[in-house]
Parts: structure tokens; C-alpha cells; sequence
């Protein structure tokens, strides 16, 4: 069975994967606004392949990232969910303990002058917003991020490339798990809408 990767916590990617979860193919269209673009280009795939999207499953980054660019995969997710397609989807932070690393830290902009930080030590976990001018790396080779494009964590591991270079390891855990985890938000709705 073939799988769809849809990830739009920050910019678009998508991606297909085979039936031991190595990569057919996967795109990075950072070019373009995610929305104007995600279902052309996920028809486009399918068409390039011949797949039926009944025939498949599909993976799904829940965050945390752009508030919009999660409800932009999350609605996707649901309507595949509707029509019976079965559906997983995973934080960015939970990527690098999915591909064996026991203990570090991942963060990434939290937007209004912030930073997110997740630290994991085996099952213990702890998550925090600073504020960004508070935020320095204190271990640069423990260190994960979203996106590296922002100078202040340009020296850590980006999540997108563990995933891109480690699927078959980080997709069939989830898998295994069924994991299907809700969108992970900076902020409570309240806090990110006033």
C-alpha cells in the first residue's frame, strides 16, 4: 500500500511513499502559499502514479508550527478520515525520538516573540515557551528544529531532514502505534487569537 506524507506546519511538503515506507517521491514547495497549491499538487501526484487515494493511508505532521498551516493538513486528514482512509499523524518534536535519539532538545519559533522548546530525557518531558531573546543552545549536537532557515537554530538538526532521510524507520512507528495526534498549537486559542 502506498502512503501520502502531507506536512504544512511550516511551507508544503508532500510526499509518497511505497509499501516499506522509502520515498517514490517528495516535494518541497516552499515557493508557494500552501493553500493555493496543496490540492493541485497532491492530485497531480496521485495522477503521476495512477494511485487511488481509497487505496492508500496517509501520514500527517500535527505540529507544532503555523496555526494555519495545521488546519490546512489536519482538514485534509479529516476529510480522508470521512471516506474511510485510515490516517496517522505525529508532532515534529516526537520525529527524533521515532528515529532512536533517547535524549534532547527540539525547538522552533513560537511566532509573537517566542521560542518553543520540548526536552526529552528517555520518557521524561518537558515543554516551555520563552521568550526568544531568553533562548540560547546550550548543546548544539542534542538540538532539533522545524527549520533551520532562522539564523538562531540554523546549527541544529531540522525534523524535515530526519524525515526525509529516515522514513521507513520513523513512519512505520507511527504506524505501529496508530498514533493520530490532534493538532499541537504554541498557545491555547484564547492566548494565540488576542
Amino acid at each position: 500500500m502506498h502512503s501520502l506524507f502531507v506536512d504544512s506546519t511550516s511551507g508544503l511538503v508532500i510526499g509518497l511513499l511505497d509499501s516499506n515506507y522509502s520515498w517514490v517521491e517528495y516535494m518541497s514547495l516552499d515557493e508557494k502559499k500552501p493553500s493555493e497549491i496543496i490540492h493541485f499538487e497532491i492530485f497531480n501526484l496521485l495522477k503521476k502514479y495512477s494511485l487511488n487515494l481509497a487505496d492508500m493511508q496517509c501520514f500527517v505532521s500535527n505540529g507544532p508550527g503555523s496555526y494555519t498551516g495545521m488546519r490546512l493538513s489536519e482538514g485534509l486528514a479529516q476529510v480522508f478520515e470521512l471516506v474511510h482512509m485510515p490516517v496517522y499523524s505525529f508532532y515534529h518534536f516526537d520525529v527524533p525520538r521515532l528515529s532512536g535519539v533517547p535524549r534532547g532538545f527540539w525547538a522552533t519559533n513560537a511566532f509573537k516573540g517566542q521560542v518553543f522548546v520540548y526536552n526529552w530525557n528517555g520518557d521524561e518531558v518537558e515543554k516551555h515557551l520563552l521568550n526568544k531573546d531568553a533562548f540560547f543552545i546550550e548543546e548544539e549536537k542534542l538540538g532539533f528544529t522545524l527549520d533551520t532557515s532562522d539564523p538562531i537554530f540554523s546549527n541544529l538538526v531540522s525534523t524535515k531532514s530526519l524525515i526525509k532521510n529516515k522514513a521507513p524507520e520513523i513512519f512505520s512507528k507511527v504506524e505501529a502505534l496508530k498514533l493520530r495526534k490532534a493538532p499541537y498549537y504554541f498557545r491555547s486559542l484564547d492566548e494565540e487569537f488576542h
